[in-house]
C-alpha cells in the first residue's frame, strides 16, 4: 500500500525539527513530533485528546519538562537536526495505523495512536499515566472499530498484520522532507 502524509502531518514533521531545537536536542524523538502535534493545534489528534478529556496545554507542559535540556543546540545547527531510529520506526507504526483505518494518508492521528500501542518514550507514559490508551483514542476520534479494520472492541495488545513502508525508504523521505521544506513533491510524503 503507497502512503502518503497529509498536510497537517507534513507541517507537523517540519514543528518536529523546532521542537527538538528548543528542547536542546540534536535529534528527533517521538516526544518531539508529539510536541509539534500539540504546537499545531488545529489536527485530528488533537481532537481525539480534547474528547477524551486531555487538556493538551498540560500534555505539552510535561512533555517540556521531560524533554528540556539544559544545553541548547544553536539555532544554525538546526539543519543538522536528524531523525532519532525510535522516531522512524514510530513513523513505520503510525504507517500501520493509517493501514488499520484503510486510509492512505498518515495523519496527526495516526501518529498518536502509534505512540499509545508502543511503549518507548516518554509521550506514552504519560498517556499511560491518564488511563488513556488505543481503545480510548480511536473511539473518541469518531472511528468505528469496522472503520478501524477490526469486526468488533480490539482486545488490548492485539497486533493485526499489515503493510508498511520499508524504515530505511521512510526515514529517507522524511529527511529529504525536512531539509527541503514544503517544496518537495516527494509521492510519499505529499
Amino acid at each position: 500500500m503507497e502512503f502518503s502524509f497529509s498536510e497537517d502531518f507534513i507541517k507537523v514533521l517540519e514543528f518536529s525539527r523546532d521542537e527538538a531545537v528548543r528542547t536542546g536536542w540534536h535529534n528527533i524523538c517521538p516526544d518531539h513530533i508529539i510536541l509539534a502535534i500539540l504546537r499545531q493545534s488545529d489536527n485530528d489528534a488533537c481532537r481525539a485528546l480534547e474528547r477524551c478529556g486531555i487538556d493538551t496545554a498540560l500534555f505539552k507542559e510535561c512533555i517540556d519538562q521531560a524533554t528540556f535540556v539544559s544545553e541548547a543546540v544553536p539555532w544554525e545547527e538546526r539543519e543538522s537536526v536528524h531523525l532519532r531510529d525510535s522516531s522512524v520506526s514510530m513513523l513505520q507504526h503510525a504507517s500501520l495505523e493509517a493501514a488499520r483505518c484503510h486510509s492512505r494518508q498518515i495523519t496527526p492521528l495516526h501518529f498518536l495512536l502509534a505512540v499509545s500501542r508502543i511503549n518507548g518514550c516518554f509521550s506514552h507514559d504519560w498517556l499511560d499515566s491518564e488511563q488513556l490508551g488505543l481503545r480510548q483514542i480511536v473511539e473518541a476520534s469518531g472511528l468505528p472499530w469496522a472503520a478501524y479494520g477490526l469486526a468488533g472492541p480490539m482486545e488490548e495488545g492485539s497486533q493485526e498484520k499489515a503493510a508498511a513502508p520499508d524504515p530505511q525508504t521512510l526515514a529517507a523521505a522524511i529527511e529529504k522532507r525536512l531539509r527541503e521544506g514544503y517544496t518537495t513533491g516527494n509521492p510519499l510524503l505529499s
